[in-house]
């Protein structure tokens, strides 16, 4: 049965502050991603990918965290300039592309793992990333909480945002007021991926300091990074509330077997179980309203044809 005693809600939040900071980044980025009217269905591979190059640089470069971060931000950043040119410049399905990316990105990630986990079995003493210090994840919160602010900002403020969102609520209107679509989308794209990188990046380096196919590639982890976004309506700031429910629940799983006493397979699908619910809810009640998505979200768009 559970016990108060055994972890207090505050023992709890401190502890589950590497991974809030990991599906917060990649929750936040996929919004803006998905702002300018791009459905993002690779964000599970992009987490994969970005946490094994984190790992790579981790192990190759000695812990250097500038090269870990730096690394993912930038091939992220540029599959999600590819995303964003090819599904502007041509009629084809976001679906397609997304999952088509989404599966080279596993496959990539299991291939470059491979070779510095055999590396770092040979290394005595030697851990991935950083333990962070209690301080340290506090000023992680305060940091995400800026972060979210600033995008915020950015998107609702400023003639940058204005353009994201009305590529991706109607691409074609404007086109006709003197929006650059395809520049829009290629910034939200960036900036987004980029986010989703160093979100991979702070999986690895702060909370599972690991690499293996089950906690990487087969976690799905970067499909909770989506239900956080989605049931958060894609909202810099709600989507912080969100996230720090589904990270205390990640965190938390393995403890839930003793606390309530049910299944280790169980406890493990307890998330996945929660971002069904918590999708269904956005999508059943006044919530999707208030929140709605980008009405043009995963349509398809060919400027010379406009609407397809």
């Amino acid at each position: 049965m559970f016990d108060p005693s055994i972890a207090t809600l505050a023992d709890l939040i401190i502890a589950s502050g590497g991974l809030f900071i990991a599906f917060y980044l990649m929750a936040l980025g996929h919004s803006v991603v998905e702002k300018s009217g791009i459905l993002n269905l690779a964000i599970d591979g992009t987490f994969a990918l970005t946490a094994t190059l984190a790992f790579f640089m981790d192990v190759y470069y000695n812990n250097n965290l500038l090269l870990s971060f730096l690394v993912p931000a930038v091939v992220a950043m540029l599959f999600g300039l590819f995303m964003a040119f090819t599904l502007t410049k041509f009629p084809v399905s976001h679906g397609a592309v997304g999952l088509s990316l989404m599966f080279l990105m596993y496959g990539l990630a299991s291939i470059i793992g491979y070779g510095p986990r055999i590396v770092q079995a040979s290394l005595p003493n030697f851990s991935p990333g950083v333990a962070l210090t209690v301080e340290e994840r506090v000023a992680g919160y305060m940091v995400m909480l800026a972060l979210g602010l600033l995008t915020y900002w950015l998107i609702e403020k400023t003639k940058l945002g204005v353009s994201i969102k009305a590529s991706g609520e109607d691409p074609a209107a404007a086109e006709s007021l003197g929006v650059n679509v395809l520049a829009s989308r290629l910034i939200a794209a960036a900036v987004g991926f980029a986010m989703i990188g160093l979100g991979g990046a702070a999986y690895m380096n702060f909370y599972v300091r690991l690499w293996d196919e089950r906690s990487i590639i087969l976690s799905g982890y970067g499909w909770l990074a989506f239900a956080v976004a989605l049931s958060g309506g894609r909202h810099p700031l709600v989507v912080l509330l969100t996230a720090f429910v589904f990270s205390i629940l990640v965190h938390s799983s393995l403890q839930f077997v003793a606390w309530f006493n049910i299944s280790r397979e169980l406890s493990y699908s307890l998330p996945f179980i929660v971002a069904i619910a918590a999708m269904t809810i956005y999508m059943a009640t006044p919530l999707r309203r208030i929140l709605a998505p980008p009405r043009s979200l995963g349509r398809i768009y060919f400027r010379e044809e406009r609407t397809v």
